[in-house]
């Protein structure tokens, strides 16, 4: 059941990260003025070169804006979101692979992380896995909530409500950001056994969503045939009294 907020006003909510005990670490707030002023020119980014919008100022406990997030579109086929922290600009490159979403996070020209989404879900709960590099350890927290920012700008799936949903896709990015994706770099950064845990539980998720969906399919096929041929006996039987 799906039921639809008026003008997608649902996308400028609040976010709010937690720790375990469900105490504040950081809340976005969507930026009105910001955003207005970046947006009120349609495709500004062919005179200005750039155009900033989905502008969210970051807020710390004590209520002190502590950075941004934003989509930042260069061009056609040239959009990325960008985070800003502290002194920290970094510029994050959306590229799908197939079985996977993948969000390279770049400081400068160096990789120093990236998420990784499975694209196979259950019951609307994305999974995510975050990968930083040890040096940026203070980059964790801030990391951990734009990837819940992402998760409900692209798959907040607001205002349904789903009871065994289950879905698979296969999903191919052809743009200007395919050239910051390394397809090693994880294997390259981290502990091979570990990446292989991750790798292994994707693939063994997939494999358990599309066999769910398989079964689903042949019962619903069996049910429908199992309707045709009542229907057939039926009539059958109805013509034989008919023309007796």
């Amino acid at each position: 059941m799906n039921i639809d907020v008026p003008l997608s006003i649902d996308k400028i909510r609040q976010c709010i990260i937690t720790k375990e005990d469900e105490s504040i670490c950081y809340v976005t707030s969507y930026n009105i003025m910001e955003n207005i002023s970046n947006t009120a020119i349609p495709m500004k980014w062919v005179f200005t070169g750039e155009q900033k919008s989905l502008i969210f100022n970051i807020f710390d406990t004590e209520n002190n804006i502590c950075g941004k997030f934003y989509k930042l579109t260069n061009g056609f086929f040239d959009t990325k979101y960008v985070i800003e922290y502290g002194n920290y600009t970094l510029k994050s490159y959306d590229i799908s692979v197939g079985k996977t979403r993948n969000i390279s996070i770049y400081k400068d020209d160096f990789q120093i992380a990236e998420i990784l989404k499975p694209l196979s879900v259950s019951d609307n709960l994305d999974c995510y896995y975050l990968f930083l590099l040890d040096k940026y350890s203070d980059l964790e927290i801030i990391l951990s909530f734009f990837t819940v920012f992402f998760d409900y700008q692209n798959y907040s799936n607001n205002g349904q409500v789903v009871y065994n949903k289950k879905e698979v896709s296969i999903s191919y990015t052809y743009d200007k950001n395919n050239k910051f994706y390394d397809k090693n770099w994880i294997e390259n950064n981290f502990n091979k056994e570990e990446v292989d845990l991750v790798n292994n539980q994707i693939l063994e998720n997939r494999k358990n969503t599309t066999n769910s969906i398989k079964k689903r399919a042949k019962f619903i096929f069996s049910f429908i045939a199992l309707g045709w041929l009542l229907l057939f006996i039926v009539f059958g039987i109805l013509y034989y009294i008919y023309y007796r």
